[in-house]
């Protein structure tokens, strides 16, 4: 289960509260009684324009195009959270169109962002406002949006299919659906084309709410469960599902093949035109009709969209902290030992996957070793044995917290970028960044604006040749920096700080709500769907 709070986007700011037990106690208080119905990923909790016919923010406020995506050297993709989009696998951050965008930000030497829409929240308002720049959905163009934003070339090809349980054999025709009920989330855009084909041909299926929160993974799975009796999604989705929820068959599909896209604001020209270019060059439909893709395109398509190995192995609970809780084998002992030193631990973690993705041999060019990549030279007693998890964890976390608690003057954001800056420059470039932060007249106990842009100007003879620690690629370090906090940013949306402690219930009171619980949990699996709203 994925907890969330508040409106704003997860890029905004690092929470450095504990997790709020009084939300846990609230979360629990509600599993108790209602029976804890279902959970999964559940990041996915705003339809396209939210509840209303008109997003929040219907046009662009801001002026944000190309130039000026460069110069920030961020671009913020705004996605909902599941296998086929976005999702943390093993520490690291995976999806098809996160794939796809991530290789047009490197090219452009961009960090790439990604901003996950919380509650009440809609992507054209989030991209209008300026908060991400590319909303990467697995949208197919639609003209009622035409007024509010742009597109660019197809990412992909689609066909709209009905899935339904294995066992439901009805002819894979609409005149076969009816009776039907699919159940759909709330603001699904193919929701409108559905109702013009029952009202075109006279097909006597019914439409049902899956509510706000409801996404195509979670609903396949309920179809597999036979929670609900289908639902309409992309095919390619769909025939992914089956690999891993044998209960599923296709059946009907709807309308013709359609094109996905992704959203840009409409004043960003530049943008578009760069994101067009990179597409034409990895997917094409030739002259005949058939679809040209790049290698690269087909091994990330095949990756997850046809192998059944990658498929599965991306759904495993155990490498995924939205269904698991972890982020890797180590965190019991990177949370206790990071905390000890008064360090967030998923910090620590988002660390430790930059410097060797949780690998514990990994040996760098220059000589660091295991899981923070520590230098012998700096370990200490622990120099023996840092290829030993534990050893590595302690030096590693020794040279962290002292490196951490040098920059206590500083606010929290910059403080850990500062720590993050030194522990992958050291503090020799650092403090030459800082010295040429204050020449240029900018605050050298600040990241962003200051150092953040004199550290990649250590490549530069006219600022290094006065230095006393010479040529740098400060760049990498500012790179080094981002990805990292972009990763912590992920990971506390899907793994709480501190474990709660246990609620102590007494025993009085415990078989009564036990016995409600059960009661509950036989009523919802015995009660037929509710009544279909259309």
């Amino acid at each position: 289960m994925i907890h969330t709070n508040g409106k704003r986007p997860i890029t905004q700011s690092i929470p450095t509260m504990p997790w709020p037990g009084s939300a846990l106690i609230v979360c629990l208080g509600l599993g108790l009684l209602l029976g804890i119905a279902g959970c999964g990923e559940r990041i996915d909790s705003s339809g396209l324009i939210g509840h209303s016919d008109e997003p929040t923010i219907p046009y662009p406020v801001i002026e944000r195009d190309m130039d000026e995506i460069l110069k920030s050297g961020i671009l913020r993709m705004i996605t909902f959270y599941g296998s086929s989009r976005y999702f943390i696998h093993k520490g690291g951050q995976a999806g098809f169109d996160f794939e796809l965008v991530s290789r047009f930000a490197k090219q452009h030497g961009l960090t790439l962002e990604v901003v996950i829409p919380q509650e009440e929240e809609d992507l054209i308002s989030l991209l209008n406002s300026g908060r991400g720049d590319v909303v990467c959905a697995s949208l197919n163009p639609d003209e009622q949006l035409e007024k509010w934003v742009c597109w660019t070339r197809p990412t992909n090809f689609v066909n709209k299919v009905v899935v339904l349980p294995a066992h439901d054999r009805r002819p894979s025709t609409l005149a076969g659906l009816n009776g039907l009920t699919l159940a759909l989330p709330d603001g699904d855009p193919f929701r409108g084309e559905l109702l013009r084909i029952r009202e075109d041909t006279g097909a006597g299926f019914f439409l049902q709410s899956a509510g706000k929160q409801a996404h195509a993974e979670e609903l396949l799975a309920m179809v597999s469960r036979r929670e609900i009796q289908g639902t309409v999604t992309d095919d390619i989705v769909a025939r992914a599902a089956v690999t891993y929820l044998p209960d599923l068959r296709l059946g009907s599909q709807l309308g013709d093949q359609r094109p996905t896209v992704w959203l840009l604001r409409r004043n960003n020209p530049d943008l578009k035109n760069a994101l067009d270019g990179y597409l034409k060059r990895h997917l094409n439909v030739g002259l005949n009709g058939r679809t040209r893709r790049s290698q690269t395109y087909g091994i990330i398509y095949d990756r997850y969209f046809e192998n059944p190995k990658t498929i599965q192995g991306f759904r495993e609970a155990a490498h995924r902290p939205d269904k698991s809780g972890k982020i890797s084998d180590y965190d019991e002992m990177i949370q206790q030992m990071a905390e000890k030193h008064g360090l967030d631990w998923r910090m620590v973690a988002a660390l430790i996957y930059q410097e060797s993705r949780f690998f514990p041999q990994a040996r760098s060019k220059a000589g660091a070793l295991g899981l923070m990549q520590v230098l012998p030279q700096f370990a200490g007693p622990q120099a023996d044995s840092l290829f030993v998890p534990e050893p590595n964890l302690r030096a590693g976390l020794r040279l962290m917290e002292s490196t951490f608690n040098s920059y206590a003057y500083l606010d929290s954001l910059d403080r850990w970028c500062f720590t993050l800056a030194e522990y992958h420059a050291g503090i020799g470039h650092l403090t030459d960044a800082r010295r040429i932060a204050m020449d240029m007249g900018r605050d050298p106990n600040r990241w962003n604006g200051s150092l953040a842009v004199a550290l990649p100007r250590l490549v530069q003879k006219k600022f290094y040749k006065n230095t006393r620690h010479g040529f740098y690629g400060g760049n990498q370090t500012v790179q080094y920096v981002k990805e990292i906090l972009n990763r912590y940013r992920m990971y506390t949306l899907l793994v709480p700080r501190y474990q709660p402690e246990p609620l102590e219930i007494p025993d009085l009171i415990l078989p009564g709500i036990l016995n409600f619980r059960l009661k509950t949990l036989s009523e919802l699996r015995t009660n037929q769907p509710p009544p279909p709203l259309e």
